[in-house]
């Protein structure tokens, strides 16, 4: 499986590398628009600002070639910012890629950021996302910011946290989780099995 990882410019992969390479897999690193080319699976990573990303993003030359993936239904998993990235605008300031309608507001919690684990209670309809997980399985969250879709069907899980919100996404081509699953151990690494099963079998002709 060919699987690549968008670089925003501060080289934070140590963690996610590891997580990918215990599923025996070694992705390519994307750093300007030259590098981009068809893959199984794009990961934009948990790390940065929202407005700083989609900055590097334009001045790498790699928002047209990702775009284009998109367009043409490459998977795309987004972790933590890198779901909130799908999305049109957020609190942070500027706007994301838009290529999901709702936005990105900061969490409604007195303590910022949401940092340890909790757990994710899942949606029935993409129950295939924890299949052999725990009933409501725990993850480790480092966050701000959350994403509120405009259309509540795509979120595939929520948490607690003060307020409920949206921690996984799942709105085909597009997968998000707001936790980090390379942070999560057993759980984690599951959860990204399950999730490369998926685009496996969704791939097959």
């Amino acid at each position: 499986m060919k699987v690549a990882i968008v670089n925003y410019g501060n080289g934070n992969f140590g963690s996610l590398l590891a997580a990918l390479a215990r599923l025996d897999l070694k992705p390519s690193i994307w750093q300007r628009g030259s590098d981009v080319h068809p893959v199984d699976l794009v990961i934009f990573p948990g790390v940065g600002a929202l407005p700083d990303v989609m900055l590097a993003l334009s001045q790498r030359d790699l928002l047209v070639p990702l775009t284009a993936l998109y367009h043409a239904d490459t998977p795309f998993l987004g972790i933590c910012l890198g779901m909130q990235l799908f999305f049109a605008e957020g609190d942070e300031g500027g706007r994301g890629l838009g290529w999901l309608k709702g936005k990105v507001p900061a969490l409604a919690a007195p303590i910022l950021p949401h940092i340890g684990w909790n757990t994710v209670s899942p949606d029935p309809t993409h129950g295939w996302l924890y299949a052999g997980l725990a009933a409501n399985p725990a993850f480790y969250f480092v966050h701000t910011y959350c994403v509120e879709p405009l259309d509540d069907s795509l979120t595939a899980g929520t948490t607690v946290y003060h307020a409920t919100f949206p921690s996984a996404v799942v709105a085909p081509p597009l997968y998000g989780v707001q936790f980090h699953p390379e942070l999560s151990g057993r759980s984690g690494h599951r959860l990204l099995q399950n999730l490369l099963a998926r685009i496996q079998q969704e791939a097959r002709p």
